[in-house]
């Protein structure tokens, strides 16, 4: 898998004194070059609920209420921005555009005079990605798109799961990228990252790529709905599901959520902490899926 090999190789160089600079026409450093893992927190603010007095995004759609809590100490920039847009109506009934089935779901543009899907009018638009070695693509993430490399516009997507990609074999292959690690801490943190991503899902390959900026935390299954719209070879919806509205709040003490801890969609004894190597019960041929 191409995308694994090069985030191994990202996983690899990280090094905190790296330093990117922002939007480019040609693809920058994969954002976790950036990362200093000793200082992750193997806690993931995504993995539990609200607070009260947290920014939520109440995403009202065809298939039913999405809602996300707001990461604006970690993304400021890009919760600004998406904010601005849903207060000014820019987002309500507006077509969800990109669909990769069961993976995400892609709104927030228009057509431009050339008939091309952006989110934005001019380059002033942009926003230099905000990377944070605390925020992953995990399933239910909120996170910014552009088509230039580097960058966030007006557009956004959430993520389902890539359970093609997140494998056993997938992840002990990550695992085993970083096993040589002479930092304990550092080693042990990313072991744990990934056994996340393998318990409750998401989409790896974009690690260090766009800006997560949120997180859904009432609404999974209806993430899940949005995620199977049928889609052209080329992921664009071949059925107009629209986005109704998008609405700015604040979460509330006893306001409703999914369920926490989140349900894990696979068994972490499936992964060997120590060698990498799948179960016993996968080795004798039993599936594990």
């Amino acid at each position: 898998m191409r995308f694994l090999k090069r985030i191994i190789a990202a996983v690899l160089a990280a090094v905190s004194i790296t330093t990117l600079s922002g939007c480019r026409q040609s693809k920058p450093e994969n954002g976790m070059m950036s990362y200093d893992f000793k200082e992750m927190n193997v806690d993931f603010i995504q993995l539990a609920p609200p607070k009260a007095g947290d920014k939520i995004a109440i995403i009202d759609t065809d298939y039913g209420e999405v809602r996300v809590v707001l990461y604006e100490d970690y993304a400021p920039k890009t919760v600004e921005n998406f904010i601005k847009n849903a207060e000014e109506g820019i987002y309500d009934d507006m077509s969800v555009k990109g669909v990769r089935n069961d993976v995400y779901f892609l709104t927030g543009g228009w057509e431009d005079k050339k008939g091309n899907y952006t989110g934005r009018n001019n380059n002033d638009e942009l926003i230099t990605n905000e990377y944070s070695v605390d925020l992953w693509p995990f399933a239910g993430a909120l996170m910014g798109f552009s088509d230039k490399a580097g960058c966030s516009d007006a557009r956004w997507f959430i993520v389902n799961n890539d359970a093609d990609t997140l494998t056993v074999d997938a992840i002990n292959e990550l695992k085993d990228s970083v096993r040589d690690r002479e930092d304990a801490i550092e080693r042990e943190k990313v072991l744990k990252m990934f056994d996340t991503f393998y318990e409750t899902g998401g989409f790896f390959g974009l690690a260090g790529e766009n800006t997560v900026f949120g997180q859904t935390y009432l609404g999974l299954d209806v993430v899940q709905k949005l995620t199977q719209i049928p889609a052209n070879d080329e992921d664009q919806a071949t059925k107009d599901v629209k986005i109704k509205s998008v609405k700015i709040s604040e979460f509330k003490e006893g306001d409703k959520t999914d369920e926490y801890p989140r349900p894990h969609i696979h068994e972490k004894e499936e992964l060997d902490a120590d060698t990498g190597e799948s179960s016993e019960a996968e080795s004798n041929g039993e599936s594990s899926e």
